[in-house]
C-alpha cells in the first residue's frame, strides 16, 4: 500500500497568512484566507411567517450592512411607538424607511 504525503500548504494572497488547512482541502484553488475572501460577513435573522395554524419560522439571510439598517430602523421604530400595540407598531404607513446601502447608519446604533 501506498501512501502518499502532500503538505498543502497554501499563503493568503491579501495577508500573507497560512491559509487554513481544511480550506485548502475544500476549495483546493483558494488564494485567500476567511478572513480576506471576498464574500463579506451574513447575518442571519429570523421570522415568523403566516398566521393560526399556518405560520412557520423562517431564516433570513442579510448582508452586514442590510442587518445594519434593520436593526437601526427597528430601534427607531421601537422608540417611536413605544407603549402602543403590534399592530401599531408594524404600520407601512411610516417614512422612517432607510435604504439598505446606508452604511452611515453603523453610528445610530444603540444598544
Amino acid at each position: 500500500m501506498y501512501l502518499e504525503t502532500v503538505t498543502m500548504e497554501k499563503y493568503c494572497v491579501g495577508c500573507g497568512e497560512q491559509i487554513p488547512p481544511k480550506r485548502v482541502k475544500i476549495l483546493p484553488h483558494t488564494k485567500t484566507c476567511v478572513k480576506c475572501s471576498e464574500t463579506g460577513r451574513k447575518r442571519g435573522l429570523s421570522v415568523q411567517v403566516g398566521e393560526g395554524d399556518h405560520s412557520y419560522t423562517d431564516v433570513v439571510i442579510l448582508e452586514e450592512k442590510q442587518f445594519i439598517n434593520y436593526i437601526v430602523t427597528e430601534n427607531k421604530m421601537r422608540k417611536k411607538y413605544a407603549g402602543q400595540s403590534k399592530a401599531e407598531f408594524f404600520s407601512t404607513d411610516d417614512d422612517d424607511y432607510i435604504s439598505p446601502d446606508a452604511s452611515e447608519n453603523v453610528d445610530q446604533i444603540q444598544d
